[in-house]
């Protein structure tokens, strides 16, 4: 278990090897929605840099390698290297596009994409 839904985000994990599910689950733990991340994914984003809470549950569904970088270290990288910021912004459009294509597909239904 990386992080649950609804904890605070205290940073990110980049996956080097391995896999990783992510969840948006309902109340009683049932997945609504899920998705894997493999290999140069970005985990824990959205919710680090909002300085919030993760929106969604990470777990290893294998061994995996993972970077870690804490939220507070990963501001600080973002002022003192804009390209990383320019990349962190990308990712965050793909993860924006992903769900508005998850929920105009499927409004209200149980929805698994891979």
């Amino acid at each position: 278990m990386l992080f649950r839904r609804n904890e605070p985000a205290f940073g990110i994990f980049l996956i080097c090897k391995g896999s990783v599910s992510l969840r948006l689950e309902l109340e009683r733990g049932q997945p609504h929605w899920e998705r894997t991340a493999t290999r140069n994914s970005i985990v824990g984003l959205p919710g680090t840099l909002s300085g919030a809470r993760y929106s969604l549950t990470a777990v290893a569904l294998e061994k995996s390698d993972l970077a870690f970088v804490d939220g507070s270290a990963l501001l600080d990288l973002i002022k003192r290297d804009t390209s990383v910021g320019l990349e962190l912004m990308r990712a965050l459009g793909e993860e924006v596009v992903q769900m508005r294509e998850v929920l105009a597909s499927a409004p209200g239904t149980t929805r698994k994409t891979g």
